[in-house]
């Protein structure tokens, strides 16, 4: 015998609407797989203690502080370190359609992370994916990545955006328009843009490669063995 909505109680129907609703809201497109140290999870201004198999939700916030380390699985595949002292937010997690065709937006507010797409896709398709920092934003290509951002001059690190490129291609754009294209090994750096004083005209773009930087800036840590 099937059912319908309209043959329940206006306040029944209410209910039933709110709760085929909320399973759209809250699909998960992505969970903990390890963590070393305290996590924490900031869902709707509040922030709870995050363990493994802990879901993430669009819109959560991920706060790893120093000394700790969280291993993210996305449901594409797609395999994400998260490092010590960062905060990431979870912009957009496509929740509809193939999870492979699922677009996904993460802000990297402070730290670092490194990024491995699922191994079975083309290094020449494009990951419906994008890293957005204070400076720049970053897009991939079947690519493993790492990102670092630097909020202030530390040890002769300037503060910015800075990307590797371990395989793959990945793009990073500036936040005057500029951009860099990396292949596996590149270096990239996107700090605030530079104009001449009293005008608009670029002195120094804010997104450029790079032959190198400070060993500080790209840290290997424990849980980056558990992404092979």
């Amino acid at each position: 015998m099937r059912y319908h909505l309209s043959s329940y109680p206006a306040a029944a129907r209410c209910l039933l609407a709110c709760a085929l609703t909320w399973g759209t809201v809250t699909a998960q497109a992505a969970e903990i797989l390890a963590i070393k140290g305290p996590v924490q999870l900031a869902r709707q201004q509040q922030a709870t203690p995050a363990v493994v198999g802990t879901k993430i939700q669009e819109s959560d916030t991920l706060l790893v502080p120093p000394g700790s380390e969280a291993l993210v699985q996305f449901d594409d595949g797609a395999k994400m370190v998260v490092r010590s002292g960062s905060q990431l937010a979870f912009r957009k997690l496509g929740a509809d359609g193939e999870p492979s065709l699922r677009e996904k937006t993460l802000q990297l507010i402070k730290g670092g992370l490194r990024y491995l797409s699922n191994k079975l896709r083309s290094s020449n398709s494009s990951d419906r994916v994008s890293f957005e920092t204070a400076t720049s934003t970053v897009g991939i290509r079947g690519t493993d990545i790492e990102i670092a951002v630097a909020e202030e001059s530390a040890g002769g690190i300037a503060p910015g955006t800075y990307l590797k490129v371990n395989t793959g291609a990945a793009i990073l754009s500036g936040l005057d328009g500029t951009q860099v294209e990396l292949a596996p090994g590149g270096l990239a750096f996107g700090p605030d843009p530079v104009t001449q004083r009293g005008t608009r005209s670029l002195v120094r773009p804010s997104a450029r490669a790079m032959q190198t930087v400070p060993e500080s800036v790209f840290k290997t840590a424990d849980l980056d063995s558990l992404l092979k």
